[in-house]
């Protein structure tokens, strides 16, 4: 099978890629012109993982929308243009809010401008397929760690105690999430791009929640105490966890626990 990948040079597409055996085009920040010169019915499935979240829509509000909802409308136009008969967008847990209802048919309730624009993609998505004929799968992933990670809590965690340096400790760390293995929530999310799945949107987490403190706690007994900043945060959900009974009736799958992964490094 041949399929278009954005986002390849980030974490999870880079590893996407190492978890495959499908031919790739590999779509980078400065590739998307290229799109437009590839074959029509060459290509079987497009995985759009291209993301921004670095940047703030405050300050870089024209490069934000580019990266984030243009790129979209893009890729989906492509699908249209050369015939792709599937589209997998990966959107996020953000999108649930500061509900623990993380029923894939609930109503979502987004409190983040990053789950408000994830939100927007995925109705953009289902209306325009539906529409056009092609086969969408959005898969809302939670917090992802490891791999080439320098964004999520677990490794700035890691890093400030390897480093010796000050870490920002939001609410006591009372908060709980969802974490999930990088290469976990690569090999799966190519497991569900193989299967006959139709027009479905799919958790992929742990289906564990861990408090933040206890992270903290498990890091320090491994690598020593460090500097820690207390502070506090009134818009910090206090708990996230994927519901996963909609995964777990489609493939069986063991998830790397995080714990282990923090002692085993």
């Amino acid at each position: 099978m041949k399929l278009i990948l954005t986002g390849a040079n980030g974490n999870l597409g880079r590893h996407i890629t190492n978890n495959t055996q499908s031919e790739i085009f590999s779509v980078s920040r400065d590739d998307w012109a290229s799109l437009d010169k590839i074959y029509s019915n060459n290509y079987q499935g497009f995985i759009h993982c291209a993301y921004d979240l670095k940047n703030n829509l405050n300050s870089s509000l024209e490069s934000v929308l580019e990266s984030n909802v243009l790129s979209t409308a893009k890729a989906l136009r492509i699908c249209k243009e050369k015939n792709i008969p599937k589209f997998i967008f990966i959107s996020s847990c953000s999108v649930y809010g500061n509900s623990s209802n993380t029923d894939e048919d609930s109503p979502c309730n987004p409190i983040t401008m990053n789950g408000f624009i994830k939100l927007f993609n995925e109705e953009l998505i289902k209306s325009y397929c539906i529409e056009n004929n092609i086969n969408y799968l959005i898969l809302r992933a939670f917090n992802s760690y490891g791999g080439y990670d320098s964004f999520s809590v677990v490794q700035k965690i890691i890093d400030c105690a390897k480093n010796n340096k000050k870490f920002t400790l939001y609410n006591d760390g009372i908060s709980e999430r969802d974490f999930i293995h990088i290469n976990d929530l690569a090999k799966i999310v190519y497991m569900l791009y193989e299967m006959d799945i139709q027009n479905e949107i799919i958790n992929i987490g742990s289906g564990t929640s861990v408090k933040i403190i206890e992270i903290l706690k498990h890091v320090e007994s491994k690598y020593g105490k460090f500097e820690v900043n207390k502070s506090y945060n009134d818009s910090e959900i206090l708990y996230s966890r994927a519901n996963l009974t909609k995964i777990n009736n489609l493939i069986d799958y063991k998830y790397i626990n995080l714990l282990v992964y923090i002692s085993d490094l």
